[in-house]
């Protein structure tokens, strides 16, 4: 073996990488918003809602928010793993939302086990699962679709509510006749009095015979009238 061979060898041994090109991880970012602040493993990457990195080998925790300080601003966090010189590209979407409606409204929106708000919602479209629920109705689950207004009709699972007193014929029917029953008790109150007069004045005992047979009917209508109010009184109390 000759001087030159023996120095390549030498150099190819003590350098193996010679002969290979060196290369990076590349990171795209990109948020459809620049009003975005972006952090790599704790650490403020100054940008308008894009980056594009070079990175090394290992674990990355990604977190893109808002830089608004209203109370409900978005943020977004991943952790990825980057190795062998690949590309990755990852999209944020702040201002692509799906309006989430329910029939009946107020159901609660999770995603996953976190409450994130009450129906109708606006939620970003990036969102792949989202739970559906209210008291008294079935728990849902859903799959958004770019764009689109999801209306959810939940399916009631309660015991139903029986329908309020004041709208049912029943109270209609005590309503009239508690009227007509206290009109009857006042008339019959009304002619007794007179008839008693006119008994005071002649002493004609057919006109107390006439008092006592108006007081008494004026009587009967004045307890079917109190029984009538009192039962109208136990329904409301009872509801």
């Amino acid at each position: 073996m000759n001087s030159l061979t023996k120095i390549l060898l030498i150099v190819l041994f003590f350098n193996p990488f010679s002969f290979t090109q060196e290369c990076s991880n590349l990171l795209r970012i990109i948020s459809d918003s620049p009003e975005v602040d972006i952090f790599i493993n704790d650490s403020l990457i100054n940008s308008d809602g894009k980056i594009e990195l070079e990175l090394q080998d290992g674990q990355y925790v990604i977190l893109v928010q808002e830089t608004d300080d209203r109370w409900n601003s978005k943020s977004f966090c991943d952790t990825i793993i980057l190795t062998g010189c690949e590309t990755k590209i990852i999209n944020y979407f702040f201002k692509n939302e799906v309006l989430i409606e329910t029939v009946p409204a107020d159901a609660y929106v999770f995603v996953k086990d976190s409450l994130i708000g009450f129906t109708p919602l606006k939620v970003p479209a990036n969102l792949s699962e989202l739970k559906i629920f209210k008291p008294g109705y079935v728990e849902k689950k859903i799959f958004l679709g770019d764009n689109s207004v999801q209306t959810i009709r939940l399916d009631f699972n309660g015991t139903p509510k029986n329908e309020a007193f004041v709208n049912t014929t029943l109270f209609k029917v005590l309503t009239g006749s508690a009227i007509v029953l206290g009109a009857v008790t006042a008339y019959f109150k009304l002619k007794a009095d007179d008839k008693f007069d006119e008994y005071r004045f002649s002493g004609d005992k057919k006109f107390l015979d006439e008092t006592n047979r108006y007081d008494t009917i004026s009587g009967i209508s004045l307890t079917l009238f109190q029984i009538n109010f009192g039962y109208i009184i136990y329904r409301f109390l009872a509801e």
